[in-house]
């Protein structure tokens, strides 16, 4: 049996030597003759109430980069061109292992962006590569901002792992395709398992990435796990995730709803570029008269109390922020298990063990009592969350939550009626 080495708590040992990176001008030597068929992906990301983007990665640049579009329910087809941008690959992991399957190695690769444009709002589609029918996927549109009645659903994953299979079972246990859009909360893959790569996280990813658009938030298995990951792998292929803010943070709305990506990896200080753009935004988001309320997401939590103690520089620049604006929910990952908190009017919550679970979920219980007390759920099992908005019968908005674990086991629900 193979032992893997799969990092808890802070995440910040270093994996093994897998390989020195290197520069490498062409396409990768293994492998078959090189071809304009898609290599990772695809996967949809960016979307906006009338278009989004369809990317995937080829190893020669398609002539053109074209992708075929319907609505669900319609035989209606539209076709739309987009560009393919080249580019290097520094990283090198696992090429000449005996245990990884799927190595990543240097190269050139040619990321293909296609903008799909003239789409109705609150609307799923399908899709599929001009060339590569098989090759496809679904995706919704946003909700119009002034549209506060349709149903607002997204499912909510963290620290995926496929490799060791405990996020190949979430995401095909119950379908992530019930949901508009996934919310990813940091550590999309780690290295440290020391059979996982990205060339396999995205073929054992399909099921999700297929399902419907992914917005990810940076964890630190991103930035600090293996050099060139960071730019090699997220900022080339997960950025720009949302149409306003950053590589790094971003923002976006459905249905009057702000959701605000955050990077706990980069500076959260008080005076951070960050912060300022945060409360700026939430102030631009407020004075629309169709605004709702806000979803903050990030990697590392603001409360836990489980293996890992949240950073006091990042909970005194944030909690006063998500105090002072209607911000009734806060996801995060990174310590690997399940926690609800009720603090307030804001339920915070700990989705981190969406591939494995490891570490002690009390181990700061005794260490922490005031926010123990705060803690009104928790579990050290595999999970996923479905989240639903919607407005009751009084007309206020009303967040659903249903937590699953790997079997498809409901584990926790909860309903949080927003603040005026």
């Amino acid at each position: 049996m193979l032992v893997l080495c799969v990092a808890c708590g802070d995440d910040d040992a270093a994996p093994p030597d897998a390989g020195q990176p290197v520069v490498d001008a062409g396409p990768p030597d293994a492998g078959p003759p090189p071809d304009d068929s898609p290599l990772k992906g695809p996967w949809t990301l960016r979307p906006d109430v009338d278009r989004i983007v369809v990317r995937w990665e080829s190893r020669l640049a398609p002539e053109p980069a074209a992708v075929e579009v319907h609505a669900e329910g319609s035989e209606e087809i539209t076709t739309h061109e987009g560009t393919s941008r080249e580019t290097i690959v520094q990283l090198s992991y696992g090429v000449g292992s005996a245990v990884v399957r799927e190595p990543d190695y240097p190269g050139t690769y040619f990321v293909n962006d296609v903008e799909i444009t003239g789409l109705t709002p609150a609307t799923c589609y399908a899709y599929s590569i001009v060339g590569y029918p098989e090759e496809g996927g679904r995706f919704c549109t946003m909700h119009a901002p002034d549209d506060h009645t349709t149903p607002i659903t997204f499912y909510a994953i963290g620290d995926t792992s496929p490799a060791v299979m405990g996020t190949v079972r979430l995401i095909t246990s119950e379908d992530p395709a019930q949901a508009e859009f996934t919310v990813h909360v940091g550590d999309i893959q780690y290295y440290s398992t020391v059979i996982e790569t990205h060339q396999a996280w995205f073929r054992l990813m399909q099921p999700l990435l297929r399902a419907n658009a992914f917005l990810p938030c940076v964890g630190n298995h991103e930035v600090d796990e293996v050099p060139h990951e960071y730019d090699d792998y997220y900022l080339r292929l997960f950025s720009p995730a949302g149409r306003d803010g950053t590589n790094e943070w971003y923002h976006y709305q459905t249905g009057g709803v702000h959701f605000f990506s955050l990077s706990s990896e980069h500076d959260l200080d008080l005076g951070s570029t960050q912060i300022d753009w945060l409360e700026e935004e939430l102030a631009e988001a407020e004075a629309d008269p169709n605004y709702r309320f806000s979803i903050v997401y990030l990697h590392r939590p603001l409360y836990s109390v489980g293996d890992y103690r949240p950073r006091e520089n990042q909970r005194a620049s944030l909690l006063p922020i998500i105090d002072a604006h209607r911000v009734p929910l806060v996801l995060a990952g990174h310590m690997h298990g399940y926690e609800r908190f009720e603090v307030g009017d804001v339920t915070y919550i700990t989705t981190g063990a969406g591939g494995f679970v490891d570490g002690n979920i009390d181990e700061l219980v005794e260490e922490l009592p005031e926010d123990a007390a705060l803690r009104v759920a928790s579990g050290s099992f595999l999970q996923a969350m479905f989240v639903e908005i919607v407005q009751d019968a009084e007309g206020n908005d009303v967040i659903r939550g249903r937590v699953v674990d790997d079997v498809g086991v409901e584990r926790d629900t909860f309903e949080h009626v927003v603040a005026p």
